[in-house]
């Protein structure tokens, strides 16, 4: 499985990194042929993160830090993230994000479509 990770390297800057979890074959539930599995991943819970039906025009957003190493599965809607050489990947449903740049400049986060809605998947410190 494919997802795409947001570190901050050792100057600093955000920077994307196109990866790849290598599942083993695995019988994950009786009556199922076995499966691809990746993990486990010790993870603290999930949130569900729904963007408000209108930003407004008002709406500047900012380059930030991620507050926590965490997980990001879109579900609805698109997003821009642009890292610090300016760099910008959209993502949309189905994409998985591992943002790690807890430190550093961080990254940008644009909303393309009226309404985004995420699951976010902080891991256990």
């Amino acid at each position: 499985m494919r997802y795409l990770r947001i570190y901050a390297g050792a100057d600093g800057s955000s920077r994307f990194e196109d990866c790849e979890l290598n599942g083993k074959l695995t019988e994950f539930a009786s009556g199922i042929p076995p499966v691809l599995l990746s993990g486990p991943f010790a993870c603290a819970g999930i949130l569900f993160v729904e963007s408000p039906p209108q930003l407004g025009d008002d709406f500047k957003p900012e380059a930030h830090v991620t507050p926590r190493k965490q997980w990001v599965i879109v579900t609805s809607g698109r997003f821009a993230i642009t890292v610090s050489d300016g760099t910008r990947k959209e993502v949309g449903p189905g994409s998985v994000i591992l943002l790690e740049d807890t430190t550093g400049r961080g990254h940008l986060t644009t909303p393309v479509t009226a309404e985004v809605v995420c699951e976010v998947i902080p891991f256990t410190d």
